[in-house]
């Protein structure tokens, strides 16, 4: 266990206060703070100044929301400066304590145990334009997933992507990934091919169906046979599996993450009113150092006269939701992940993040909003109380004067 204070009192230079008491496990446990990170204090009653400190860091998105939260802590309305230590940093979340501005200043120090000096502090980047970060690796398309199959798996994929092509119209969606492809309804996987060589293998899949005897029943391996026809017993899977998705939503018994997500997929409605239609996320990550590049797939995007639309959704913990939401928010602005070639795209994207939530959530993400330099870059979307089974028709924005209120006209 490092002695965290005898460390600070060697750098006096690195922090503008002096004289750390540490924020003992009792009270961080009554003020609700993660008890991964170690918290210091520091100050005086007109400025503030607070350290979180983790030793690994393994979630970022956690580390973010912690040092504001102790900082929130610290602050009650005075002036406040909070420095977050730890071994790394992405380039995102340096730029995400960026975004900390108002009453709450963030700063970044690198410390490294076995330097001398352990501690640095990190200076903000320079304002201005700056190259952006090439990260990711896109999705393959069927054109490259066939011409890897050998001829006759290729008139197989052909026949199974037929099928399915049918379904396109009851919510039936495919991402397409190297070794292997998924077909979703919503965010349920319903089917699965898997590349195996020069052919491939598929089955049904039925983690989303609660009824474990019946769902075993409906695993199911397809073929293609001899006529170039899918086997009955699969077909039939398939189809029992999204006739019991549809009644569960015909009922209401759906997660509300599921339900949300396959009409934001279907992106009909007020939906399209709002942010056009629905685009594909075509980034896969490189390596398993990416990995946000797959959390950023769990969100939306729409494309609509030539502006891109990006909506997340945020139906529990939004505290926590909100601070990956900023670090993800990031990634999109330091990456080229949303910013093409423009000789190549005419849609652009407005640096926005739609927040698509629920009202009981809403005082804690203005809270997160509260302590951002451009607050109006996330937008406050709140659901209908009765959403789940009315739809998403009166949907309300609380962030944008200009869409106080949305489509009491539409029909």
């Amino acid at each position: 266990m490092n002695n965290w204070l005898k460390i600070w009192e060697q750098h006096p230079d690195v922090f503008i206060a002096q004289n750390w008491q540490e924020c003992p496990v009792e009270k961080r446990k009554d003020l609700r703070l993660p008890q991964q990170y170690n918290y210091f204090f520091g100050g005086e009653t007109a400025l503030r100044v607070g350290i979180v400190v983790s030793q690994t860091l393994l979630k970022e998105e956690e580390f973010l929301l912690a040092g504001m939260l102790w900082a929130n802590r610290l602050s009650n309305g005075a002036r406040t400066v909070i420095y977050f230590v730890a071994p790394d940093f992405s380039p995102f979340l340096l730029h995400a304590l960026s975004k900390i501005g108002g009453l709450i200043n963030a700063k970044a120090v690198y410390w490294r145990e076995r330097l001398s000096p352990s501690l640095y502090l990190i200076p903000e980047a320079p304002s201005g334009a700056q190259k952006r970060i090439s990260v990711g690796e896109r999705r393959p398309n069927w054109l490259k997933w066939r011409q890897e199959l050998n001829p006759v798996a290729q008139h197989q994929l052909f026949v199974v992507k037929s099928f399915f092509d049918k379904l396109a119209d009851r919510g039936v969606r495919c991402e397409l990934k190297p070794q292997s492809i998924s077909y979703m309804w919503g965010n349920i996987e319903i089917a699965e091919i898997k590349r195996k060589g020069k052919k491939f293998e598929f089955t049904t899949k039925v983690k989303g169906l609660k009824n474990g005897e019946k769902a075993q029943s409906l695993l199911r391996q397809g073929w293609v046979d001899a006529s170039g026809e899918l086997n009955n017993e699969f077909c039939a899977a398939i189809l029992q599996i999204l006739e019991d998705i549809e009644e569960k939503e015909r009922k209401g018994q759906l997660k509300p993450k599921d339900q949300l997500s396959s009409w934001l997929y279907q992106g009909s409605g007020v939906l399209s009113s709002l942010w056009g239609a629905p685009k594909d996320w075509p980034w896969l990550p490189k390596d398993r150092s990416e990995s946000w590049i797959a959390d950023l797939g769990q969100w939306h995007y729409f494309e609509g006269n030539g502006q891109i639309s990006v909506i997340c959704p945020i139906l529990d913990k939004p505290l926590t939701q909100a601070s990956q939401a900023i670090l993800l928010s990031s990634v999109l602005e330091k990456s080229t992940l949303l910013h093409p070639d423009k000789t190549k795209s005419n849609t652009s994207w407005d640096m926005r993040i739609h927040w698509l939530t629920l009202k009981d959530f809403e005082e804690e993400l203005r809270l997160w909003l509260s302590w951002l330099k451009y607050p109006e870059r996330y937008q406050v979307w709140i659901l209908p109380s009765n959403w789940q089974e009315e739809g998403l028709n009166e949907l309300v924005c609380r962030s944008s004067p200009y869409r106080e209120r949305i489509m009491d006209e539409y029909s």
